[in-house]
């Protein structure tokens, strides 16, 4: 509780080091942190009719969407997830991903296609999915997952949009733009139980207290803790500098009293 709240603290004196950085995905992805995830109906590519609470039922669940007729960005950002999750390790035994198809024209087996050409169709611990259009409509708006069909180019224009669920609400997203291993590895961290005390958003923070190694899963304090403590190490320096000029007045000049009840100062 203690560490939080000076990270909260800090958060709070920092913010004014990101003030006037333009609006970006942060606020989308905070705006989703603690939402309820509507409990849909999944079709695995194995054949299998699952809820999707049954996948983040005993721990978190990665959730990602993409299509199987893509010609842009699904298929290198499922690579990345790939990749990321197999760096950052904990899969099967702290969470497990899903990656569903946002396109309702897609069937088990095309899906099951796209897991056997990223190398996953025997993975235990990933799942390639498809659900009815009704059940895509609740999912991608209570994750304010955009996506727009485009007729003449056959082609769906999206964003890249990966979530962390645990006990069905929203833990953290990230909405991907661009190579961020980083930012991907401290999600899959904090699916696994680390603590990650800042989330820098590329272009909006400036400085923070602490620091995540996203490769070895420690955290460091940064230099925006020596900004946070600096007002009160310099009061504390100024109380301790009057106190030792006190100190050495009183030294320099002491009076006592004579016989007789005069006083004479003795200087030393």
């Amino acid at each position: 509780m203690g560490i939080r709240l000076l990270i909260g603290a800090c958060a709070v004196i920092l913010s004014l080091a990101a003030q006037g950085a333009a609006p970006g995905v942060s606020v989308q992805e905070s705006r989703l942190i603690d939402r309820a995830v509507p409990d849909i109906p999944l079709q695995l590519a194995d054949g299998r009719s699952v809820q999707i609470s049954e996948l983040w039922r005993d721990r978190p669940l990665l959730v990602t969407f993409f299509y199987r007729r893509c010609s842009g960005v699904c298929i290198p950002f499922l690579e990345w997830v790939r990749n990321a999750t197999r760096e950052a390790g904990g899969i099967g035994g702290d969470y497990r991903v899903l990656a569903l198809s946002f396109d309702d024209a897609d069937t088990a087996s095309d899906v099951a296609a796209q897991a056997a050409a990223l190398g996953l169709r025997d993975s235990p611990h990933w799942f390639f999915a498809v659900a009815n259009r009704e059940a895509l409509a609740r999912i991608t708006g209570a994750l304010d997952f955009w996506h727009r069909y485009d007729p003449a180019r056959r082609q769906y224009e999206h964003n890249a949009l990966i979530v962390g669920i645990e006990d069905g609400r929203v833990m953290r997203a990230l909405v991907a733009s661009g190579v961020e291993g980083g930012r991907m590895r401290e999600l899959v961290w904090e699916l696994r139980g680390s603590f990650i005390p800042f989330y820098a958003v590329p272009g909006q923070t400036a400085l923070s207290c602490f620091t995540f190694d996203a490769v070895s899963g420690e955290t460091r304090l940064d230099w925006g803790m020596l900004l946070l403590m600096l007002p009160a190490l310099l009061a504390l320096a100024a109380a301790v500098g009057i106190f030792a000029l006190g100190s050495r007045r009183n030294r320099g000049g002491m009076k006592t009293i004579a016989p007789g009840g005069a006083w004479i100062t003795s200087h030393r």
